[in-house]
């Protein structure tokens, strides 16, 4: 079986050095939201997006929903003026370093909760309540802020950039 498999994937041991290669061809891609536009290179939309998806509990409403990295990189599609170009912007410039700073926070506050709970020191049971409440809500308040920001740039639009919008968002996140 080893060698059948060997034989139908020549390439299966070089499969890490193909995408790192990828990687490092096209850079400023982030998943689903497309290129990433020159000015939005200093938020950090990976970092940001990397974040919404490991720390954020609701990551499935960011994909049926984008926020001004897809507005942007879809510029041309949706039709967008220099006014709601410059409104996205400044939307991203307040929620992206915004989202980074809380998804460090959040993972502060998980690395606390490792340690309380890691079986090196005795058991503070209230302790672990309160810090798990704690994470929750830095959660929640974080994903509050990212949905509204996200909302903002979804009511800048004109009923027909709308559905260009949806037409262009993934069918995978209109099914669920």
């Amino acid at each position: 079986m080893t060698h059948l498999r060997r034989q139908q994937w020549p390439f299966a041991k070089s499969w890490p050095i193909a995408s790192i290669l990828l990687t490092l061809c096209f850079p400023f891609s982030a998943s689903s939201h497309g290129r990433i536009p020159g000015e939005m290179r200093d938020l950090e939309p990976g970092r940001v997006i990397s974040v919404m998806e490991s720390d954020f509990p609701v990551r499935g409403a960011f994909s049926s929903l984008p926020g001004p990295v897809f507005y942007l990189s879809h510029a041309q599609s949706l039709r967008l003026t220099r006014s709601q170009r410059r409104a996205i912007m400044g939307i991203a410039r307040k929620i992206m370093p915004q989202t980074v700073k809380e998804g460090r926070e959040i993972e502060r506050e998980k690395a606390r909760l490792r340690i309380a709970t890691d079986g090196h020191i005795p058991l503070d049971r209230a302790g672990v309540k309160k810090r798990l409440l704690e994470i929750a809500r830095k959660e929640a308040l974080a994903e509050d802020r990212h949905i509204e920001a996200h909302r903002a740039c979804l009511e800048l639009l004109s009923p027909a950039q709308r559905r260009t919008l949806f037409r262009l968002l993934p069918k995978a996140s209109s099914a669920k």
